[in-house]
């Protein structure tokens, strides 16, 4: 079949023809999101469960499929959504490869930093537009955060703490995290990891430590990671056992400190920045979806951004900021985060690219 391959370097089809692999719990926010963008038309949904591939193609006017392989056979597309879980990524992104389409998959890219690799080179063997929807960092108040360090407001960052505790119910909707032997690291950790370095800069070791609290679970549902930069420290938290006085999932809290100052991004999204003797507060609004609900509103609009993203970087032809190749980056932190676990010891971050 003649596709219309999307390259590095931009593409002149309009609108994107996408298909999107996976129609799962998350999978709903990229398709609300893809179906809100004018400039890209969902053409086919691909599942296992018939009943969803199905229901998701008759919402959103696309064709189902329950073989990924029999779709990028038969449909003329332009990239590819995968929103499948992790041990099908590697299968997943190289089919696109073979076939000659863009991907944007979700993360965390592999379990192992040898799978990663073979999709990272998959993909630019062919000169295609790789990206994972890696999305924390496209929240609106983390961008908010970042226009504030980038302004020069708090100087140069040298400490921060990025948090994500709550006691929600996380394993209702996602089952899988229950036999999952790597849990709350691979599974928000990862977000709060990026953020370290989007804020700060890349670490050069960390140090883990972590818990199991909930005994029905497998993996840990607890961790504290310590990052080291070449001139800044940051403690990563994440814990899906901790009560407070009213809900605020799925609400990531920072704090940095900087030279001249610090910002804060506290519960719903109150922001503080203390710039020398100036303190200003800002009470942060998510923009509104119709298709958003609370309290998702803030992870569903940040898929909005990413999904944008990756289609000015195609019409550009810039390379994402969370291309393949960045996550490689990510993921030896994240698999890193687990070594310092087993070992007890320090992770020299790198070692493993």
């Amino acid at each position: 079949m003649d596709h219309r391959p999307v390259t590095a370097g931009g593409v002149v089809n309009s609108p994107f023809r996408v298909a999107v692999i996976g129609t799962g719990f998350f999978a709903q926010n990229h398709l609300h999101a893809w179906a809100g963008m004018p400039e890209v038309d969902v053409v086919a949904v691909c599942d296992i469960d018939r009943e969803r591939a199905d229901a998701a193609a008759a919402e959103f006017g696309a064709r189902p499929y329950l073989d990924a392989r029999e779709l990028l056979a038969t449909e003329d597309i332009d990239f590819v959504d995968i929103a499948t879980t992790p041990p099908t990524h590697r299968e997943m992104v190289e089919l696109a490869a073979e076939h000659g389409v863009a991907a944007i998959c979700q993360k965390p890219l592999a379990w192992e930093m040898s799978d990663a690799k073979a999709m990272v080179d998959a993909m630019a063997a062919r000169n295609l537009t790789f990206m994972v929807h890696e999305n924390f960092r496209f929240q609106y108040p983390m961008r908010r955060i970042r226009e504030v360090i980038d302004s020069g407001a708090i100087g140069r960052p040298f400490f921060g703490r990025i948090s994500f505790r709550t006691n929600f119910d996380c394993y209702a909707n996602q089952p899988w995290l229950i036999d999952s032997e790597r849990m709350i690291i691979v599974d928000v950790a990862v977000h709060l990891f990026d953020l370290a370095r989007f804020f700060i800069g890349e670490p050069t070791s960390l140090y883990t430590q972590a818990l199991r609290v909930n005994p029905r679970i497998r993996g840990e549902d607890v961790a504290t990671v310590l990052m080291r930069m070449p001139e800044a420290t940051c403690i990563v938290d994440a814990s899906y056992e901790t009560y407070a006085d009213h809900l605020t999932y799925p609400q990531t809290f920072v704090t940095l400190e900087g030279t001249e100052g610090a910002v804060t991004l506290g519960p719903d999204y109150r922001l503080q920045v203390v710039s020398g003797d100036q303190v200003t507060h800002e009470d942060l609004r998510i923009p509104h979806h119709p298709w958003a609900s609370e309290p998702w509103n803030g992870i569903q609009d940040s898929v909005v951004n990413v999904q944008r993203h990756f289609i000015d970087c195609l019409r550009s032809g810039r390379t994402p900021e969370t291309s393949g190749e960045d996550t490689l980056r990510l993921l030896d932190i994240t698999l890193g985060a687990y070594e310092s676990l087993e070992s007890g010891l320090p992770y020299p971050v790198g070692s493993a690219l």
